[in-house]
């Protein structure tokens, strides 16, 4: 059997120890870390069937959606698609921010009623703050596209080029949407 001197051992050099207890405290708050996040919900699975919540008793068979707090009246399927059946159909729209005013503008004159895009307060109004993709109500807003849709607030803080939008997977607002992209919208009507 082979004797060990302990006198004649050399210590770990200072580099060695510090590269390990680098690695002991990586590793710690690795595992620390994975109980600080939580799981965020998709909104289909955190709102229930049929759910309305406050809509509930405030929608139509035409698509329209009264939210009884704002006393907003939201059109239920994204730009460009009819509300058939309790279904939206066709295509959501994808137009440039004033393409989308204009949609609006002739959309109020081909239906009678005066239809225009969502302000920013308006729209974190209907935001599901305990969900994501998309942060709405799917039980009311039928077909809501996860992608960053216009706001019809003008942008006063950059320059003309920019516009607001608010994306639905999160529901953040964004006032540098450079406003030739093509992105989707909803529409609203005052009561």
């Amino acid at each position: 059997m082979k004797r060990v001197d302990f006198n004649t051992c050399n210590p770990p050099s200072a580099k060695s120890v510090s590269a390990r207890l680098l690695a002991t405290a990586i590793l710690l708050l690795g595992l620390i870390g994975c109980d600080i996040h939580k799981a965020e919900l998709k909104c289909e699975d955190a709102i229930e069937a049929y759910d309305k919540q406050r809509f509930e008793g405030h929608t139509d068979e035409l698509g329209s959606a009264v939210d009884p707090t704002t006393g907003i009246t939201w059109y239920r399927c994204p730009a460009g698609k009819r509300f058939v059946n309790y279904v939206c159909r066709g295509d959501t729209l994808r137009l440039s921010w004033d393409e989308s005013l204009a949609f609006a503008r002739e959309f109020s004159e081909k239906s009678g009623v005066v239809w225009r895009l969502p302000t920013k307060k308006e729209m974190k109004s209907i935001i599901e703050p305990n969900c994501i993709a998309p942060a709405l109500n799917p039980n009311v807003f039928k077909d809501a596209e996860v992608a960053n849709h216009w706001l019809s607030d003008p942008n006063t803080l950059h320059q003309d080029q920019f516009r607001c939008a608010l994306n639905s997977y999160s529901g953040n607002i964004s006032c540098r949407q450079a406003r030739i992209i093509k992105q989707p919208f909803m529409l609203v009507r005052d009561r």
